[in-house]
């Protein structure tokens, strides 16, 4: 008896600490897409400025592809829907890979065309790769059924998508308070915002692997 509802309050414990992650997640992405998306969607030079305006034929499917995956992106995750409703996780997991195809790939002409600095611009690249690749393999799982490196693979995927968002809203917080130049933060901000969320996303899927061995 004892053992038994000491393993039903962790799973209880577990659940809550998804929950409230999860909570943390959309209130951040919602942010991000109130704030930076709109702005972006009235296709005019005043709104994208100098350096953004002659590339807006790239960014707009780089922004879009983005805010697709990262909408769409939580509800893969959702069990009820994936369970119940089957067709429908289908359906909103081939957007999401097309969302990020589309994403991907102007996000690599965005970082061959940029001209702030060579850390940035393979920083963002790196980012486009990697979001392609992460993406990609999880589409590659679920052809061969193999469910548990898909599920693995998605997670991987969404935190890579989640990266535009990190990118943003720890830009807005270092230059609000005046923490470096901007080509210099930008440029560290452009590898850190994917690949040490990555890092931490493999720690965490590798050590629940080894806890479960």
């Amino acid at each position: 008896m004892g053992t038994s509802t000491s393993t039903s309050q962790l799973a209880g414990g577990a659940r809550k600490s998804l929950v409230i992650v999860w909570v943390a997640i959309l209130a951040v992405g919602a942010y991000f897409v109130i704030a930076s998306i709109p702005y972006y969607l009235v296709w005019n030079a005043a709104n994208y400025g100098p350096y953004y305006w002659p590339r807006s034929a790239i960014l707009l499917p780089h922004l879009l592809g983005g805010l697709f995956a990262i909408v769409i992106g939580p509800f893969q995750f959702w069990s009820r829907i994936r369970n119940n409703h089957p067709k429908v996780h289908r359906i909103s997991g081939r957007v999401y890979l097309i969302s990020v195809a589309v994403g991907g790939v102007a996000g690599l002409l965005m970082a061959f065309t940029s001209d702030v600095n060579f850390v940035y611009a393979s920083g963002l690249a790196s980012l486009a790769i990697a979001w392609l690749l992460t993406s990609g393999m999880a589409f590659f799982a679920i052809r061969r059924r193999n469910f548990v490196q898909h599920k693995r693979w998605m997670i991987r995927s969404y935190v890579v998508t989640f990266a535009f968002v990190t990118f943003r809203v720890v830009d807005d917080v270092l230059s609000y308070y005046e923490i470096g130049e901007d080509a210099v933060r930008w440029g560290i901000l452009a590898w850190a915002c994917w690949a040490v969320p990555l890092l931490l996303t493999e720690i965490v899927l590798q050590g629940r692997q080894l806890s479960r061995s």
